[in-house]
């Protein structure tokens, strides 16, 4: 299926609502706060076509929509496709420069700083390491389980179990898809999105992967962890501003 330029718009803010709100979407919501000038029943009947093509869900048959994996690919494809359009705000750029010199040139200092900062930025669970290094940093593991997505006890037990095995869980993550990324590059971020993902207790999560260059050529790597709810664009921008910043200093 091709989604046409209407489809796309109503994508963008269904998945827009959701991300902000953790509610379902419904028809009467988007026409109106959208921006798209058509009317109620055409709404109506576009999203259910985006239903019936596995781009959205109805998880209660008086509820809205939410996105479903394959939406959120599409939506990540299309960031992807147009990397310059990602920004990152003013003061969260403050916030990075700060770290990253305060952090000097040390590489266990710097992947400590990123670690803090973007798990505040993002509300995401982070992790840097050194490649070829057992040593890594997680952060924000508190800031994950406030989403609305754990505070149900399965989920949450889903959660704790992953990380109890994590030390193995990340050498995995390591040698499965930060491999496939090679040499680190403009915006190289592998991103693995609900059932992509290998792991089966955090099936409803999605991790990115990206590489970044150290002092001393040293390869650095980050791994965020985080809903699939997440605010791709913001956390995407956030990666590739860091890790270009990280590339500059080499």
């Amino acid at each position: 299926m091709e989604v046409t330029k209407r489809q796309n718009s109503l994508l963008d803010f269904i998945i827009s609502e959701y991300v902000k709100t953790a509610k379902p979407i419904p028809s009467a919501l988007v026409y109106k706060k959208s921006k798209l000038k058509v009317s109620p029943a055409t709404i109506r009947n576009e999203m259910n076509y985006l239903e019936e093509n596995g781009y959205l869900e109805q998880r209660h048959t008086s509820g809205g929509r939410v996105p479903t994996d394959k939406a959120y690919r599409y939506y990540v494809n299309q960031l992807l496709s147009h990397p310059s359009q990602l920004e990152v705000n003013s003061e969260d750029k403050k916030d990075i420069t700060k770290a990253l010199s305060k952090a000097g040139t040390d590489s266990r200092a710097i992947n400590k700083a990123i670690a803090r900062v973007l798990s505040e930025q993002s509300g995401s669970l982070v992790i840097t390491g050194i490649a070829e290094d057992a040593e890594f940093f997680k952060q924000g593991l508190v800031s994950l389980f406030r989403h609305p997505e754990f505070q149900e006890v399965d989920s949450l037990f889903q959660l704790t179990s992953f990380f109890e095995g994590f030390d193995l869980m990340f050498q995995l993550i390591e040698r499965e898809f930060l491999r496939i990324l090679g040499a680190p590059a403009g915006i190289s971020i592998q991103i693995l999105i609900g059932h992509e993902n290998p792991f089966r207790q955090i099936k409803g999560e999605t991790i990115m992967c990206t590489k970044y260059l150290l002092p001393g050529d040293v390869i650095g790597s980050l791994t965020l962890i985080g809903p699939k709810r997440m605010d791709y664009e913001k956390n995407i921008a956030l990666i590739k501003y860091t890790t270009d910043q990280l590339n500059k200093m080499n």
